[in-house]
């Protein structure tokens, strides 16, 4: 296989665990083999370099910090600016390391995500793997400080397949939003195939989810990791104080409903504000 092909299959093997693994950093080697549980578990490093190893292009199972320091990776020159990196110098599979809250790292790298193409990142965070718009996470991260004050933006950018001598072009495939019979679709550029079963965080910085089908849920409660959450008219994910069916509801800043009393307090034109929600 070409360069190309082997970043396709890394990409399409980490495609299968997006919304099936829960995070453990102690069961982190049970990436794509059940625990006793009959469950797969993983973290934000095991589950790239897990899905290198299964397609025969393994560097070892690190973490974030040795992903960083591994002689096997080169680390890519990419312009970051405002936590954004140059996108077009980007290849999938790379991995896109951030910093985190622990000093003693080299570059306090705590975090790493995987690029997959056209705009779109995964990776698992505190939840399950999941896909991403890569300038909307970046700016999120580096919009997020740690107690100590420093940005947990991007921080560098590895590889481990190198380009072939002549590149190989990318087969045109369905891309983006896609408003379909059954209902609205996004199609992940790198592979050509709808979100299923998972979040998808928008450029306009609002969470999504699809169902098994790759259907946008709009309209209606959605139940996950054991809590509620609403999508609206538009499928994106409400927060807030809202009124639903004719009853009220208080979604917080995550977009899970509150069943615990909130303060609500008018501003200076006598609007009720909730202080503790931000966007």
């Amino acid at each position: 296989m070409n360069a190309e092909q082997k970043r396709q299959a890394v990409c399409e093997k980490y495609a299968t665990i997006i919304g099936r693994n829960l995070y453990s950093q102690t069961l982190r080697d049970y990436c794509f083999k059940k625990y006793t549980d009959g469950k797969y578990y993983s973290d934000c490093s095991s589950s790239i370099c897990y899905a290198y190893k299964e397609t025969g292009e393994g560097f070892g199972i690190l973490n974030t910090a040795g992903i960083y320091q591994s002689g096997k990776l080169t680390t890519i020159n990419v312009d970051i600016a405002s936590g954004i990196p140059d996108i077009s110098l980007l290849r999938k599979g790379d991995m896109l390391e951030f910093a985190g809250t622990d000093a003693s790292r080299p570059l306090r790298i705590g975090h790493v995500e995987m690029y997959c193409g056209n705009g779109i990142i995964c990776g698992h965070g505190s939840g399950m793997p999941s896909y991403k718009d890569i300038i909307a996470y970046c700016k999120s991260r580096y919009g997020s400080f740690t107690t100590d004050g420093w940005r947990k933006g991007l921080v560098c950018v590895r590889r481990y397949i190198k380009d072939d001598a002549q590149p190989v072009p990318e087969p045109i495939k369905l891309s983006g939003w896609n408003q379909e019979p059954d209902g609205w679709r996004f199609y992940l550029g790198n592979s050509g195939d709808p979100v299923r079963n998972a979040w998808y965080l928008d450029s306009d910085g609002k969470w999504y989810w699809f169902d098994g089908a790759g259907i946008m849920i709009a309209n209606k409660w959605y139940k996950y990791n054991g809590e509620w959450y609403y999508m609206g008219a538009d499928g994106a994910m409400v927060k807030g104080l809202q009124t639903i069916d004719e009853k009220w509801y208080f979604l917080d800043k995550d977009g899970k409903m509150n069943t615990e009393p909130v303060t609500l307090t008018p501003d200076q034109d006598g609007a009720l504000q909730y202080p503790g929600l931000t966007a």
